[in-house]
């Protein structure tokens, strides 16, 4: 029973580590980002030339983005922004895993005690299992603020749009007397 047992929590505790969401696909068009209703979120335009600007978004058009930024609003052409990013932190996310592997820890630290293996009395099970419950609510809840505290501290940047280009595939050849290059250049 005790393996069994065991068995069950390590499983639940790799199904909640594992359960993440999928990767949402990228925005293609405005159209397509304006469907995602992002008004009101934080995020990043890089326009063509490389500068990059965080601001709230106002609105979304068919051939714009409005964003409040520290000195006003800016407004940038579809056609001349490259990228729109936007960070994220994941302290609920990081809070579940935290919660999952402090309690299922307890519970394994419980079960692999041996007490109840080495003096077999009365009751014994029942002790366990009450220490399961007040080390696993314990241990839960300082493993959920770890968890909570690194999911919020992670922020990745992800990427909601990025315009087109062209495709292109350039591939030279370097000769020189002391040495021999190859370069290639590929873009999608």
């Amino acid at each position: 029973m005790r393996r069994a047992v065991v068995t069950v929590v390590l499983a639940g505790v790799l199904v909640a580590a594992g359960a993440v969401p999928s990767m949402a696909q990228m925005a293609r068009t405005f159209d397509d980002l304006r469907a995602d209703a992002h008004r009101g979120e934080i995020v990043s335009v890089m326009d063509q030339g490389g500068t990059k600007v965080k601001g709230r978004v106002v609105r979304i058009s068919a051939t714009s983005i409005d964003l409040l930024v520290n000195d006003g609003s800016r407004t940038w052409a579809a056609s001349d922004v490259a990228f729109i990013t936007q960070r994220r932190g994941h302290a609920g996310r990081g809070a579940l895993i935290g919660l999952a592997v402090g309690a299922s820890s307890a519970v394994l630290l419980v079960l692999t005690d041996g007490e109840c293996q080495n003096y077999h009395y009365e009751g014994c099970w029942r002790e366990d299992a009450a220490a399961a419950w007040y080390i696993g609510a314990f241990l839960g809840g300082i493993g959920a603020g770890v968890g909570a505290a690194i999911g919020a501290a992670i922020r990745p940047e992800r990427a909601l749009y990025a315009a087109p280009s062209p495709s292109a595939h350039a591939f030279s050849l370097r000769v020189a007397p002391s040495a021999i290059g190859m370069s290639a250049q590929l873009r999608f």
